[in-house]
């Protein structure tokens, strides 16, 4: 496939997802003018690049290839949803390509019913050390996640943080309660083992920079082969 061919390709897959090149290089964590150089042919993306972009739209790097269905399985009626680990990438990227198992096909009627628009969902398996819910979401379960900017939040609800430990950035399931005067957000657990945290807000500070996204709905993890 040459530069033009792919270039077209990409410009069609975003514009049937109804993505901005804004939108696209947000989720693919990069430059929107690289996108653009990219959608008109000026610019070769890497591997990783190709990988990202693949990631961001659903589908694989050899389907934006233009090597297979670009569609990767999905209907009208199934919804391509990235499955990630607990690492989840500090502001842009949306996630961390690199950390992508794979695609998920799920309803559409059942996305639609929990109020997530599929360019915003994502799945991410909690770590097997990861019990601050247990009482709630067992450690190692797969949890829905609407990545669409968080600029309110649902008392209690349960949301997706980012936190960092040993130098890296992780996701943490809490149920969130804030402050809005003291613009202090509080990290509830579930587990009387862990004890609540509070954090203050910068001011300025969008909610959507440490908050991954909202927690519709969970599975937990698969029991283990004998």
């Amino acid at each position: 496939m040459g530069l033009e061919d792919l270039a077209r390709l990409l410009r069609q897959l975003r514009t049937d997802r109804g993505l901005s090149q804004w939108a696209l290089a947000e989720r693919a964590g990069l430059s929107r003018n690289f996108v653009a150089q990219i959608e008109r042919g000026e610019s070769v993306p890497t591997v990783a690049t190709l990988g990202r972009l693949a990631t961001a739209l659903g589908i694989s790097s050899s389907e934006l290839l233009g090597e297979g269905p670009a569609i990767a399985g999905a209907t009208a009626e199934l919804a391509a949803v990235p499955l990630v680990t607990d690492r989840i990438a500090a502001g842009p990227p949306m996630f961390v390509a690199d950390h992508v198992e794979r695609s998920e096909l799920l309803p559409r009627p059942l996305l639609r019913s929990l109020g997530v628009d599929p360019h915003h969902a994502v799945l991410v398996r909690l770590g097997a050390d990861q019990d601050s819910m247990a009482d709630t979401i067992p450690p190692g379960a797969t949890v829905l996640v609407d990545r669409a900017p968080v600029r309110d939040i649902v008392p209690r609800g349960i949301y997706a943080v980012r936190e960092e430990s040993a130098g890296e950035t992780g996701c943490s399931v809490k149920r969130l309660v804030l402050d809005a005067d003291s613009r202090v957000l509080i990290l509830l657990s579930d587990n009387p083992a862990h004890m609540p945290r509070a954090i203050r807000l910068r001011a300025g500070l969008p909610l959507s920079e440490l908050i991954v996204g909202r927690v519709v709905w969970w599975a937990p993890p698969a029991p283990a082969r004998r």
